[in-house]
Protein backbone atom coordinates (compact mmCIF):
# COMPACT_ATOMS: atom_id res chain seq x y z
CA UNK A 1 0.00 0.00 0.00
CA UNK A 2 2.86 2.35 0.72
CA UNK A 3 2.67 5.81 2.09
CA UNK A 4 -0.66 6.69 3.42
CA UNK A 5 -0.99 10.83 3.19
CA UNK A 6 -1.77 12.57 6.48
CA UNK A 7 -1.73 16.06 7.80
CA UNK A 8 1.85 15.65 8.03
CA UNK A 9 2.22 14.20 4.48
CA UNK A 10 -0.31 16.37 3.32
CA UNK A 11 2.00 19.56 4.49
CA UNK A 12 4.73 18.19 2.87
CA UNK A 13 3.16 17.92 -0.21
CA UNK A 14 1.56 21.30 -0.53
CA UNK A 15 5.26 22.39 -0.24
CA UNK A 16 6.21 20.48 -2.79
CA UNK A 17 3.37 21.97 -5.28
CA UNK A 18 3.95 25.53 -3.86
CA UNK A 19 7.79 25.07 -4.88
CA UNK A 20 9.26 26.15 -8.66
CA UNK A 21 10.00 22.79 -8.97
CA UNK A 22 6.65 21.36 -7.81
CA UNK A 23 4.63 24.39 -10.15
CA UNK A 24 7.24 23.40 -13.26
CA UNK A 25 6.13 19.25 -12.68
CA UNK A 26 2.75 20.67 -13.02
CA UNK A 27 3.04 22.41 -16.03
CA UNK A 28 4.69 20.04 -17.57
CA UNK A 29 1.46 17.57 -16.33
CA UNK A 30 -0.97 19.48 -17.88
CA UNK A 31 1.23 19.86 -21.09
CA UNK A 32 1.57 16.25 -21.42
CA UNK A 33 -2.20 14.94 -20.45
CA UNK A 34 -3.69 17.03 -22.90
CA UNK A 35 -0.91 16.06 -25.98
CA UNK A 36 -0.13 12.71 -24.99
CA UNK A 37 -3.77 10.70 -24.50
CA UNK A 38 -5.50 13.24 -26.96
CA UNK A 39 -8.69 12.61 -24.84
CA UNK A 40 -12.24 13.69 -26.09
CA UNK A 41 -14.59 15.52 -23.61
CA UNK A 42 -16.83 12.73 -21.95
CA UNK A 43 -13.94 10.16 -21.97
CA UNK A 44 -13.90 8.33 -18.52
CA UNK A 45 -10.43 8.57 -17.01
CA UNK A 46 -9.52 7.53 -13.74
CA UNK A 47 -6.49 9.24 -11.29
CA UNK A 48 -4.67 7.31 -8.94
CA UNK A 49 -3.33 8.34 -5.80
CA UNK A 50 -5.37 11.63 -7.21
CA UNK A 51 -4.59 13.01 -3.15
CA UNK A 52 -6.30 16.09 -3.04
CA UNK A 53 -7.51 16.44 -6.43
CA UNK A 54 -4.93 18.88 -8.41
CA UNK A 55 -4.84 16.63 -11.54
CA UNK A 56 -8.50 16.01 -11.07
CA UNK A 57 -9.79 19.80 -11.40
CA UNK A 58 -7.27 19.63 -14.69
CA UNK A 59 -8.85 16.64 -16.09
CA UNK A 60 -12.40 18.14 -15.13
CA UNK A 61 -11.72 21.72 -16.95
CA UNK A 62 -11.32 19.34 -20.00
CA UNK A 63 -14.42 18.40 -19.71
CA UNK A 64 -13.24 14.86 -19.65
CA UNK A 65 -15.52 12.47 -17.05
CA UNK A 66 -12.76 12.48 -14.33
CA UNK A 67 -12.74 10.08 -11.43
CA UNK A 68 -10.60 9.72 -8.64
CA UNK A 69 -9.14 6.90 -6.18
CA UNK A 70 -6.57 7.53 -3.29
CA UNK A 71 -6.07 4.98 -0.08
CA UNK A 72 -6.04 8.57 2.24
CA UNK A 73 -9.44 9.62 3.52
CA UNK A 74 -7.76 13.19 4.94
CA UNK A 75 -6.68 13.67 1.36
CA UNK A 76 -10.11 12.57 -0.52
CA UNK A 77 -11.49 15.24 2.05
CA UNK A 78 -9.44 18.14 1.06
CA UNK A 79 -10.43 16.35 -3.06
CA UNK A 80 -14.18 16.55 -2.15
CA UNK A 81 -13.75 20.04 -0.67
CA UNK A 82 -11.85 21.30 -3.38
CA UNK A 83 -14.03 19.50 -6.32
CA UNK A 84 -17.22 19.38 -4.82
CA UNK A 85 -19.21 16.74 -6.98
CA UNK A 86 -17.60 17.86 -10.10
CA UNK A 87 -15.59 14.42 -9.76
CA UNK A 88 -16.40 10.97 -8.47
CA UNK A 89 -14.11 10.11 -5.71
CA UNK A 90 -13.27 6.46 -4.51
CA UNK A 91 -11.45 5.59 -1.22
CA UNK A 92 -9.16 2.31 -2.06
CA UNK A 93 -5.86 0.82 -3.11
CA UNK A 94 -3.55 1.07 -6.31
CA UNK A 95 -2.75 -2.46 -5.89
CA UNK A 96 -6.39 -3.48 -5.79
CA UNK A 97 -8.52 -1.24 -8.07
CA UNK A 98 -12.38 -0.96 -7.03
CA UNK A 99 -13.90 -1.19 -11.04
CA UNK A 100 -14.68 -3.18 -13.69
CA UNK A 101 -11.89 -4.87 -16.47
CA UNK A 102 -12.06 -1.43 -19.14
CA UNK A 103 -14.37 1.01 -17.25
CA UNK A 104 -12.32 3.66 -18.10
CA UNK A 105 -10.78 5.15 -21.23
CA UNK A 106 -7.22 6.13 -19.36
CA UNK A 107 -5.74 5.71 -16.08
CA UNK A 108 -3.22 8.00 -14.46
CA UNK A 109 -0.96 7.99 -11.85
CA UNK A 110 1.27 11.09 -11.77
CA UNK A 111 3.61 10.72 -8.71
CA UNK A 112 2.16 8.11 -7.30
CA UNK A 113 4.12 5.04 -7.87
CA UNK A 114 6.64 6.59 -5.94
CA UNK A 115 4.70 5.89 -2.51
CA UNK A 116 3.45 2.42 -3.09
CA UNK A 117 5.26 -0.12 -1.62
CA UNK A 118 3.89 -3.12 -5.04
CA UNK A 119 4.43 -0.37 -7.93
CA UNK A 120 4.23 -3.58 -10.11
CA UNK A 121 0.68 -4.48 -9.32
CA UNK A 122 -0.70 -0.96 -9.33
CA UNK A 123 0.48 -0.58 -13.03
CA UNK A 124 -1.09 -4.11 -13.51
CA UNK A 125 -4.18 -2.64 -12.47
CA UNK A 126 -4.00 0.58 -14.05
CA UNK A 127 -3.95 -1.28 -17.57
CA UNK A 128 -6.71 -3.84 -16.10
CA UNK A 129 -9.27 -0.64 -16.21
CA UNK A 130 -8.09 1.56 -18.61
CA UNK A 131 -9.74 0.55 -21.86
CA UNK A 132 -6.84 2.97 -24.06
CA UNK A 133 -3.86 4.32 -22.06
CA UNK A 134 -2.17 4.43 -18.71
CA UNK A 135 -0.10 7.13 -18.43
CA UNK A 136 2.42 7.62 -15.44
CA UNK A 137 4.26 10.31 -14.42
CA UNK A 138 7.69 9.77 -12.08
CA UNK A 139 10.25 11.82 -10.63
CA UNK A 140 13.38 10.62 -12.49
CA UNK A 141 15.75 8.59 -10.41
CA UNK A 142 18.20 9.78 -12.45
CA UNK A 143 17.56 13.91 -12.82
CA UNK A 144 20.28 16.22 -10.66
CA UNK A 145 16.70 17.86 -9.14
CA UNK A 146 16.24 14.27 -7.33
CA UNK A 147 19.83 13.81 -6.31
CA UNK A 148 19.15 17.07 -4.58
CA UNK A 149 16.23 16.30 -3.09
CA UNK A 150 17.03 13.25 -2.10
CA UNK A 151 20.15 14.45 -0.18
CA UNK A 152 18.34 17.29 2.00
CA UNK A 153 15.91 14.61 2.88
CA UNK A 154 18.84 13.44 4.84
CA UNK A 155 18.82 16.84 6.83
CA UNK A 156 15.12 17.44 6.89
CA UNK A 157 11.70 16.05 6.26
CA UNK A 158 10.75 16.29 2.69
CA UNK A 159 8.46 14.42 0.91
CA UNK A 160 10.83 12.49 -0.83
CA UNK A 161 11.89 11.02 2.47
CA UNK A 162 9.23 8.89 2.00
CA UNK A 163 9.23 7.74 -1.81
CA UNK A 164 11.52 5.46 -3.92
CA UNK A 165 11.61 7.28 -7.46
CA UNK A 166 12.20 5.94 -10.39
CA UNK A 167 14.10 5.85 -13.83
CA UNK A 168 13.51 4.60 -17.86
CA UNK A 169 15.17 1.24 -17.19
CA UNK A 170 12.40 0.23 -14.18
CA UNK A 171 9.62 1.58 -15.68
CA UNK A 172 10.18 -0.66 -18.97
CA UNK A 173 11.10 -3.07 -16.53
CA UNK A 174 7.94 -3.27 -15.13
CA UNK A 175 6.16 -2.59 -17.78
CA UNK A 176 7.40 -5.87 -19.67
CA UNK A 177 7.60 -7.61 -16.46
Amino acid sequence: MGLIFDAGAARLYEAWYQSPEGRAMERLVRESVASLLDLQAGERVLDIGCGEGNHLHLLSRLGLDACGLDASPFMLRRAKARLGYRCRLEKGDAEDLPFQDNEFDAALLINTLEFLDRPLEALMEAGRVARRAVFIGVTNSFSWYCLCVKLRSFFRKTLFTYATPYNLWELKFFVHS
